[in-house]
């Protein structure tokens, strides 16, 4: 969550990364992103995307 932004996805650019980073925590989910809580990231070129904020298409 500390890392700096490497640059941010525009709404409804495709996404193809099947590598998850999960992160752990011992009071909860990790984050709150997009109006979810969650602990997993979807690696990126470039950096990683909180879960919550990816639509399956």
């Amino acid at each position: 969550m500390n890392s700096p932004i490497h640059h941010h996805l525009r709404r409804g650019q495709v996404v193809r990364s099947c590598i998850v980073a999960i992160a752990r925590t011992q009071s909860g989910p990790a984050y709150r992103a997009c109006g979810k809580d969650g602990n997993l990231w979807r690696i990126v070129p470039g950096g990683q995307v909180p879960q919550t904020c990816l639509k399956r298409l």
